[in-house]
């Protein structure tokens, strides 16, 4: 790994910066990094954006829209958070795609420090951005001004989840404000998740179903056979569980309350719920008979649902 790579900085005034950032307001006057920063990065960039607390819907939309636009050649840029921005990067490496990590504290701090290996992962293969060096404490303020990065190297941002509150409609926000392009997907109106979403429909986003919609945008010519993709559409099985724990660590707590919290997302099943948070089966099913009984969990073909 490249744990000893040194960090280095690019001076707004530089013909080097990139340009699309250069276009708004608030650009850093410094841009930290640890990668390889090249011209060719940011020629076609796409912003990926969404929930922490991700749904299977969400992961299937990255696995099977973001990472068919990142084979195409579009970078991808998010903020490394756990959750969508994760798997957004994830899934631009998966086919020898770029990537681009916007990191909200200093660029050699990563956080969450779990992801570690994906954190070096991008530097070996793509590009790590900050506009801190050594900060030497994380406040919240820094995720807002990060996401004025992430909107500012895009061309376009999609946003693939979003609670009525959720950090994704700041990226939205400055995305509108410089006068980008924004995307967002159909939502899951069973979802909290898709709260955020459609308020973007409403107020303008444009409407994505297809890899195609988005690549049109950067005038590309490619078409995803959707509907063998929605075939293939993920189960939690296939996935790793331990790294699935590490999509939504807040939920790594034995509770009842938890369990709600995830069905308030999508339906799950017993078993689906067991590998999302790590737990024992047999407390799966008794928190479900209670809160069953409580009628705030129901439950129709083995799937269990929030009243």
């Amino acid at each position: 790994m490249f744990k000893d790579a040194q960090v280095r900085s690019i001076d707004r005034s530089s013909v080097q910066y990139p340009k699309l950032l250069t276009e708004i307001p608030d650009a850093p006057k410094t841009l930290y990094y640890l990668g390889d920063f090249k011209e060719s990065l940011f020629k076609n960039t796409l912003a990926v954006v969404g929930s922490r607390a991700v749904t299977l819907y969400g992961e299937w939309v990255v696995n099977n829209l973001v990472k068919e636009v990142a084979r195409q050649g579009i970078t991808i840029v998010s903020g490394f958070m756990y959750g969508v921005d994760a798997l957004a990067h994830k899934a631009a490496l998966e086919v020898a795609g770029s990537t681009i990590a916007v990191m909200a504290g200093g660029v050699d701090q990563i956080f969450p420090n779990y992801q570690e290996q994906l954190y070096w992962d991008i530097v070996a293969k793509g590009l790590v951005v900050s506009e801190f060096y050594k900060e030497p404490e994380l406040g919240n303020w820094m995720f807002a001004k990060r996401n004025r990065i992430v909107a500012g190297l895009s061309h376009a941002t999609l946003v693939v989840e979003a609670a009525e509150k959720s950090g994704s409609l700041i990226t939205a926000c400055y995305t509108k404000e410089y006068g980008r392009q924004l995307l967002t997907v159909p939502a899951n109106l069973n979802s909290k998740n898709a709260v955020g979403t459609t308020q973007l429909y409403r107020g303008g986003a444009k409407m994505v179903t297809c890899a195609d919609d988005i690549l049109a945008l950067f005038s590309y010519n490619y078409r995803v056979n959707i509907s063998d993709a929605v075939n293939r559409r993920l189960l939690l099985g296939e996935a790793d569980g331990d790294a699935r724990q590490d999509e939504n660590p807040q939920y790594q707590v034995n509770s009842p309350e938890n369990i709600l919290n995830l069905l308030k997302l999508e339906s799950l099943s017993a078993d689906e719920i067991t590998l999302k948070l790590g737990i024992l089966s047999s407390d799966v099913l008794k928190y479900l008979t209670g809160l069953s009984l409580q009628g705030q969990v129901g439950e129709k073909g083995g799937r269990y649902y929030a009243c």
